[in-house]
């Protein structure tokens, strides 16, 4: 947690301009390590298709690159939500339950920067789902 959210965190529950700042560049620290991550990922993958021939043991490869896929898939996900926070950052609605307009806790965006929903709305949500599972 930035230094500069964390003073204002105690202060005020509410989104200030310097703790939205300070989430936006939180957000973009983010979104580019993973962007480097993917890169490296799919590099990874391509080298070792290359390198499938020369193993003996080529299903450890397939794991292998299973495994890279999902997790490639997994930081895909994560920077769309990434993208969608830092758009509303933009449009000014960041920080705001897409569900109810009520403002997100600061705490609750401090666990999850990437968050549209408030605790009672996602957890509203979540009960919904398992009823339907």
């Amino acid at each position: 947690m930035s230094t500069e959210i964390k003073d204002h965190y105690h202060e005020t529950p509410l989104m200030t301009p310097q703790n939205l700042a300070c989430f936006e560049k939180l957000l973009d620290d983010a979104l580019n390590d993973l962007q480097r991550q993917v890169g490296y990922v799919v590099s990874e993958l391509t080298q070792e298709q290359s390198r499938e021939t020369e193993l003996i043991d080529s299903t450890m490869v397939h794991i292998n690159q299973s495994l890279n896929f999902r997790l490639h898939t997994r930081k895909s996900y994560l920077i769309k939500k990434i993208k969608d926070a830092l758009k509303r950052i933009e449009d000014g609605s960041y920080g705001s339950c897409e569900i109810c307009g009520e403002p997100i806790s600061l705490k609750r965006l401090f666990a999850r920067p990437v968050t549209s929903k408030c605790l009672a709305c996602k957890e509203a949500e979540e009960r919904l789902e398992s009823l339907v599972s």
